[in-house]
């Protein structure tokens, strides 16, 4: 599965949990594996080369409390070390992609990797969490990953039968934990079953969303689909914060609201509805209304803050902590700057240039090839473009990142895109993601006839009325 693409460069606090080890919090004492610090605390990674050839050490972070992305890259030379600091909230991990292997940290940790080998990839662990790490490398030799789902998924023919076969799939993961004959933490063998059950979980509700997507047609799934959910509850003392656990929850309550046939624009207020009345007042349910919270403001400040007002937390602080770090995260690029230039490619294959369109008022669209929501907007760009291109001396220019030529190109030609339309190649995105700040896609940007930024997280184009642009 693609990377889900929610990212945040901030990190939320929540200081009676900072650096504890399996503590319990709220009412109903959810237990946290392997330290919990929604400050963001350091886990730092030493990654010795004891082949005989230097290693170009690339990877990307990617955590999904609230949400951050980073890169690494390192030179290691024969016989020498790097050490990686990265900010973390929970454990998770962080995986390599020059050179194919994940680490298991957490923050406050301290790991060790050794390469003994390159080709193959042969590790050797030390420090804070080895066990757990010699485990994963294991594991990821013979396990199931979650592509065997999607493609499982693609075949079945009544996909009411998925449930049963995803357990399949999740079976053998999780016969492999328990036969695993090397020695392994209790706490930490109760953490990978409910992560293991987590994703299962998620996957259950994610690939017919997915195949319902890309195949245009909804699933029709009987009134009991969901009733493997209550093997995995939301709240209790067996709850264990993963990337996983966070998945589930955010498409649980997805499919839960959408279950209440409310229109869609009201989809974030009925989501954050069911998640005031499935957590009442519970701090894991805190950390779930955040990240809905968050998606929210990704997609509408003036939404978010209305939805704000609305949520209760059952640490108050929380609501100060999501507000500052939402509006630190989003005020980039700085509204009444000039926007950062940029040259790309477009349909017919010239370069075009950001600079070109002046004295517009200018929509900028960012958009992927794998992104639902950013492909469901484009009949309302061109209706948009077209009802106010003259009106408001109105352009919009779409530019779709993180994703090859030829989707683009197949994309573009399917939907008929009328407005400006450019590519961005993988240096060009990365420029652009820095530049802009796109954090979740889809995003938009709205600039004036010189340039300048009116607003940095503009509305989607389902959203925009005519008072939007003046």
């Amino acid at each position: 599965m693609r990377l889900l693409f929610f990212i945040l460069l901030a990190c939320l606090c929540l200081n009676h949990l900072k650096g504890q080890s399996l503590d319990k919090i709220g009412d109903k004492n959810q237990r946290l594996e392997q330290g919990i610090s929604l400050t963001g605390k350091n886990a730092t990674i030493t990654v010795i080369n004891q082949t005989k050839d230097t290693i170009n050490l690339k990877g990307r972070i990617s955590f999904y409390l609230p949400i951050s992305e980073g890169l690494i890259e390192e030179k290691i030379a024969p016989g020498k070390s790097s050490t990686i600091k990265i900010k973390m909230n929970y454990a998770d991990f962080v995986q390599f992609t020059s050179v194919l292997f994940s680490i298991y940290t957490a923050p406050g940790k301290n790991v060790r990797c050794i390469i003994e080998n390159k080709n193959p990839i042969k590790l050797k662990f030390e420090g804070d969490l080895s066990d757990e790490n010699n485990y994963y490398q294991d594991y990821f030799k013979v396990a199931r990953s979650n592509n065997v789902y999607y493609q499982a998924g693609g075949q079945i023919k009544d996909f009411n039968d998925f449930p049963a076969l995803a357990d399949s799939i999740n079976k053998l993961n999780l016969d492999f934990l328990k036969n695993y004959d090397r020695p392994l933490p209790g706490l930490f063998k109760e953490y990978e079953f409910w992560r293991l059950m987590y994703n299962n979980a998620f996957l259950k509700h994610h690939v017919p969303f997915d195949l319902s997507f890309k195949s245009g047609r909804k699933m029709k799934l009987d009134s009991g689909y969901y009733r493997f959910d209550k093997e995995t509850p939301l709240i209790g003392p067996s709850v264990q914060l993963s990337s996983e656990y966070l998945w589930y929850a955010v498409f649980r309550l997805r499919d839960a609201a959408i279950n209440k046939n409310k229109p869609d624009s009201l989809l974030p207020a009925t989501m954050l509805a069911v998640a005031e009345n499935e957590f009442e007042k519970n701090e894991i349910g805190d950390v779930v209304k955040m990240r809905l919270l968050y998606d929210a403001y990704a997609r509408s400040k003036s939404n978010y803050e209305d939805l704000l007002r609305g949520v209760t937390f059952a640490n108050p602080q929380n609501r100060k902590i999501l507000d500052s770090v939402s509006q630190a995260r989003f005020s980039l690029p700085l509204m009444g700057k000039k926007a950062p230039g940029f040259r790309l490619m477009d349909g017919r294959g010239n370069t075009v240039e950001l600079s070109q369109f002046k004295n517009h008022l200018i929509i900028i669209n960012f958009w992927a090839s794998w992104c639902a929501p950013c492909i469901q907007e484009f009949s309302f760009e061109n209706k948009i473009y077209s009802m106010y291109k003259y009106s408001k001396n109105l352009l919009v220019i779409n530019v779709c990142i993180d994703s090859s030529l030829d989707a683009w190109r197949k994309l573009s030609a399917k939907h008929q895109l009328q407005m400006v339309n450019l590519f961005a190649d993988d240096v060009q995105t990365e420029y652009l993601k820095k530049q802009y700040n796109i954090s979740s896609l889809p995003k938009s940007i709205l600039l004036d006839g010189n340039q300048a930024i009116i607003n940095n997280n503009f509305k989607r184009a389902s959203e925009v009325r005519l008072q939007d642009l003046d």
